[in-house]
């Protein structure tokens, strides 16, 4: 039976399975990581690792939603600073979607296939808190520019549904071509603004 730890300990020790956990997933995986590499790393028994996780998955899925909340601040503060032009659309989606492609703990999400052991192994209600908290704060950032008369009055979460939709096509980048592939995402951000900016027409505004 694992000793009890006082709260300075459970402190340190879950801190210390954060680090190792994430050192360990970016390089290995979630798949080829285990409960006994990270205790030993962490210096505890096996046992001691259940006081702190149900699971190596959940501690992944803990990392990962620590990652995914420091890439919206710094989506959400970039979007509430100047002002919002098609250029300003444009960028925000193309750094939404490298920021994203580019976290070696998504990556490993996607590229590994580990999605589907998450899906599996965890309550549905903490995915659904996950995907819940990415949608309200970009419909937030969504609603603001509609109301600004930036973007077409289309439902928010169809347009959070097509933004988050790009990252996707970073588990494609091979098929698509890789001589081509940033391009190729360039072009497909180009026009999805295109087509969701407000015409000076529709919106009776002026947005240079």
């Amino acid at each position: 039976m694992p000793r009890k730890f006082n709260e300075q300990e459970k402190q340190w020790i879950r801190q210390k399975l954060m680090e190792e956990g994430k050192r360990s997933f970016e390089a290995r995986g979630l798949r080829k990581t285990s409960v006994e590499d990270l205790t030993k790393a962490t210096g505890i028994s096996q046992g001691a690792f259940y006081l702190f996780f149900a699971s190596k998955e959940e501690l992944f899925y803990e990392l990962l939603l620590a990652e995914e909340a420091l890439i919206r601040e710094q989506l959400l503060e970039w979007a509430e600073a100047g002002d919002v032009t098609k250029a300003s659309i444009r960028r925000f989606i193309s750094e939404s979607f490298r920021l994203m492609s580019e976290n070696a703990l998504i990556r490993t999400m996607y590229f590994q296939g580990e999605l589907q052991r998450l899906v599996r192994k965890l309550p549905p209600e903490k995915l659904e808190q996950n995907f819940a908290e990415d949608q309200d704060a970009l419909q937030h950032v969504v609603r603001k520019w509609q109301a600004a008369g930036i973007l077409r009055k289309e439902r928010p979460e169809l347009i959070v549904s097509m933004f988050r939709s790009l990252v996707l096509l970073s588990l494609h980048k091979q098929e698509i071509g890789e001589m081509i592939y940033d391009e190729t995402t360039e072009l497909l951000v180009r026009l999805i603004v295109d087509g969701m900016y407000a015409s000076r027409e529709e919106e009776g505004l002026s947005h240079d």
